[in-house]
């Protein structure tokens, strides 16, 4: 009897299957599409990130098990939308996306985008001048009419800057990547509170997505991270979504090992309590927020 060992996925490290109980309808709630043959990246853009095309991340979600998606639009683009929406086109009612917008459109475009599967916009935030407050608040009272959130990458130090704007804001707001919390400070940083709080009051969403990313202890584990993963679940377990950042572009761009996708999602075990917490993070929270 022959075996097929399974192919390599580009921008992802070893070959295993998951060890986790993976429920039917999970769903990764954070990766990108890079297609630079059809999609040009921005003048500015300095990463210049190779292919990572719709056909390679079905690999990825193949080898998870999972039956859902959602397709952020990465820096690379700025605010072109056209690789990410026409990913979406391709991957059909399985995937959901998230864009980046500069200037808010019609209520007929949103409509559009709608149809095709959109349900966020992000914005992301790497210092205190980048973030427009008052086009921030302008498109969370457009897009809370359509059942949209906002979705933020942003500094923990950030989120405790603007606290008072996220609690105010009258649409759904997620966090990337446990909100940057730094991985010395943890739990004890303050903007852990404010997440918390955001979550318990029914307004905010936590992605535990990137537990490589500034981990301090690394791989395989990502104690810290993880740590403060748990603590985010325990927390508030409804309010917490999965996704593994896939093609990974801060560990390309830094030229740092690709993860293992993998043994990166079996950590949701130390992350959550049981199979039933498991289910709600891959099943049942995207599928609330996205409308899956």
């Amino acid at each position: 009897m022959t075996h097929t060992i399974p192919a390599q996925i580009p921008f992802s490290a070893g070959r295993n299957r998951p060890q986790i109980s993976v429920p039917e309808g999970a769903c990764d709630s954070h990766h990108h599409i890079f297609d630079p043959v059809k999609f040009e990246y921005k003048k500015s853009d300095t990463t210049n990130i190779p292919p990572a095309t719709v056909a390679c991340y079905r690999m990825l979600k193949k080898r998870f098990g999972f039956e859902r998606n959602v397709i952020v639009t990465p820096s690379a683009y700025g605010c072109d939308n056209q690789c990410t929406l026409d990913a979406l086109a391709h991957m059909g009612e399985s995937a959901r996306a998230v864009i980046a917008l500069e200037q808010l459109p019609s209520r007929p475009e949103l409509k559009v985008m709608h149809n095709l599967g959109v349900r966020g916009v992000r914005f992301a935030v790497t210092a205190a001048k980048d973030f427009d407050e008052i086009f921030i608040r302008l498109c969370a009272k457009e897009l809370a009419s359509m059942g949209w959130h906002i979705c933020f990458w942003i500094s923990a130090d950030l989120i405790v800057k603007f606290k008072s704007v996220f609690e105010s804001l009258e649409c759904q707001v997620v966090f990337d990547h446990r909100g940057q919390l730094p991985a010395q400070a943890g739990v004890e940083h303050p903007a852990f509170e404010i997440m918390k709080q955001l979550m318990q009051q029914g307004k905010g969403w936590v992605k535990i997505s990137s537990a490589y990313q500034g981990s301090l202890s690394g791989a395989p584990h990502y104690r810290d991270n993880i740590a403060i993963g748990r603590a985010l679940v325990e927390a508030c377990s409804e309010r917490i979504l999965w996704g593994s950042d896939w093609p990974h572009p801060s560990e390309y761009i830094n030229k740092r090992d690709m993860p293992n996708d993998v043994a990166v999602l079996d950590l949701l075990a130390e992350q959550a309590s049981s199979q039933r917490v498991i289910d709600q993070i891959l099943v049942d929270n995207p599928a609330r927020l996205y409308g899956f």
